[in-house]
């Protein structure tokens, strides 16, 4: 059976979870977006197909964007008598797939279906 101190611990951190939610999704789209500014002009916008030359480069691109998906955020929490930098992680599996299918016409699959 839990404490209350622990129930009050495991309250506080999704408090802080939760609150840090926003900015960790923004950061992540915000990588996501660099890595596929450099390889969007690489797929054609009418036919959706790439270079021969250029699948290695889009492919590293898109895998990149997809390790992004388990997404680590570090944030510093204020605490009553002290201050801490803390992890959280986060899953953006649905926001990644849609950057990428939006960006890239890719469809991103996990698992074999």
């Amino acid at each position: 059976m839990d404490t209350a101190n622990e129930l009050k611990k495991g309250d506080d951190y999704q408090t802080e979870w939760e609150s840090n939610y926003e900015s960790a999704r923004d950061e992540c789209l915000t990588e996501a977006d660099n890595i596929l500014m450099e390889v969007e002009h690489m797929v054609d916008d009418i036919n959706q197909t790439v270079k021969v030359q250029d699948n290695l480069i889009l492919a590293d691109a898109i895998n990149k964007v997809v390790n992004l998906r388990y997404f680590r955020f570090s944030s510093t929490v204020y605490g009553k008598y002290n201050t801490w930098v803390e992890d959280f992680d986060y899953d953006f599996t649905k926001q990644i797939t849609d950057v990428l299918q939006d960006r890239l016409s890719f469809e991103f699959k996990i698992g074999a279906k």
